[in-house]
């Protein structure tokens, strides 16, 4: 249904919103899930997104803070006291032309922006190397969705300017941080008087004219805007001035009647959305992780059902309902089994939106469980016995085995690996995969298997 407010064109569907319009919890998701599937979905995010448990990184009023004390106590009375507001402290050193190499390197805390990943730093961080999110926009100068990507296994393609992201390969998606990257704090925007002198006005208004094209008609997530950190409204002014997206949906605890007054810059952008403008009244970081969680259950349930016709030849009678869903509400371990279901090698990224073709999986997931198997943490549990599958297509067992040898050790090591797809050969054991004594990671009693020997072992 559409909104009430929205004026509606004769010769169109879609319509020209006036105002922002809030809607729930599951419609957000709803609309965000349809423009991650419809590879439209683009994203900006700002200094409340790290804000969030744990990373709980300062804010401006707080860094300032901390520079006006230690400034005074070091100088007053004999100088006047720093100003209090960060913007205000940032161009008095820029005017004395010492931001990078005073103000930024003494009186800014050096570890003000170190701190732990949050889950919406994860989800960007995954989204990002399965291209779900094809954009990213972010104002905050911390790596802390750089580090989520190093823990997923995946380095995220970063850049303060058009060139360099630009230049990101097709098969990334790109990070823009157009306040800069506080691993180059002489790049980074903090005073007023940067943006109007080179070179950051030519690099501003370059990133503006890239995200014209790469926003135009893509759906816009917005995530941690409503901060202290006012002064970065010029940086988004020049950047997103031209920018017209198809939707916009703010995500935000704070009430949608305070966001015209809060983000007037923001609020002109979600005006110029051609179909909605919408904002959702829900912790950014709790949003995106959810967001996640569901993006991984729609790519095992799709696992699941491409076995469905398989199974039901083989068994005569259909799988159970439940089979058919995903049994786990975690998001880690939702992530974890997406890896397998993929054939993530170690210490490699999930980087498909998508489950490879074929029915052997699924189809054998559906086997399992109706034998009782049952899904713990991102083993299946059948007979007492942990068991991983893995998606291994075209390929030996052996050298399925001498590749995930030196896998992340897990918490507690499976009894058997189902090796999906790979194929047993003829060489005796010792000269196929050669003497081990296990490894931290498998374990000296792991026993590895091909679907036919799961089959036989498994009286599927």
């Amino acid at each position: 249904m559409s909104p009430s407010n929205a004026s509606f064109d004769s010769c169109a569907i879609s319509y020209v919103p006036k105002y922002m319009e809030k809607i729930g919890l599951t419609d957000g998701l709803e609309m965000a899930m349809d423009a991650l599937v419809g590879d439209r979905l683009a994203l900006l995010c700002g200094a409340g997104l790290s804000k969030a448990s744990p990373s709980s990184l300062p804010s401006a009023a707080e860094i300032a803070a901390r520079a006006k004390q230690y400034y005074d106590d070091a100088f007053c009375p004999d100088r006047d006291p720093l100003p209090t507001s960060l913007e205000d402290q940032a161009q008095f050193f820029f005017d004395c032309d010492n931001l990078a190499n005073v103000y930024l390197r003494t009186f800014v805390d050096q570890d003000a922006f170190a701190g732990q990943p949050n889950a919406g730093h994860f989800a960007i961080a995954d989204f990002l190397l399965v291209r779900g999110i094809r954009t990213a926009v972010s104002t905050n100068v911390d790596m802390l969705i750089e580090m989520a990507g190093n823990e997923l296994y995946g380095h995220i393609s970063k850049g303060v300017c058009r060139a360099s992201v630009a230049n990101v390969p097709q098969d990334k998606s790109p990070l823009l941080k157009v306040h800069g990257c506080w691993s180059d704090q002489s790049k980074t925007i903090w005073a007023p008087g940067q943006i109007r002198e080179e070179p950051v006005r030519t690099r501003i208004q370059q990133c503006g004219h890239w995200l014209e094209t790469r926003l135009l008609d893509h759906d816009l997530m917005i995530v941690g805007f409503w901060t202290d950190w006012d002064y970065l409204n010029d940086v988004l002014e020049k950047s997103l001035g031209t920018v017209q997206p198809g939707r916009v949906l703010v995500v935000d605890p704070c009430p949608t009647e305070t966001f015209e007054q809060n983000a007037p810059i923001l609020f002109e952008l979600g005006k110029r959305a051609s179909l909605r403008f919408c904002h959702v009244q829900e912790s950014g970081a709790d949003f995106l992780d959810l967001l996640r969680r569901d993006f991984s259950k729609i790519f095992i349930r799709k696992t699941l059902r491409s076995g469905r016709h398989a199974y039901t030849e083989g068994s005569g009678r259909e799988p159970e309902h439940e089979w058919l869903e995903p049994q786990s509400k975690d998001t880690y371990t939702l992530w974890q089994i997406r890896r397998d279901l993929e054939g993530c090698l170690p210490n490699q990224p999930s980087k498909e939106r998508n489950p490879p073709d074929g029915e052997l999986m699924g189809m054998f997931l559906l086997q399992i469980q109706s034998k009782g198997a049952v899904l713990e943490e991102n083993y299946w549990m059948c007979a007492g016995q942990r068991i991983r599958v893995l998606h291994a297509p075209n390929r030996f067992l052996h050298q399925v085995e001498a590749t995930y040898e030196k896998d992340t050790a897990p918490a507690i090591a499976p009894d058997i690996i189902v090796a999906i797809g790979a194929e047993t050969d003829t060489l005796l054991p010792s000269i196929a995969r050669g003497h081990t004594e296990g490894s931290i990671a498998r374990g000296a009693d792991v026993e590895w298997l091909s679907y036919a020997d799961a089959k036989r072992k498994l009286n599927i």
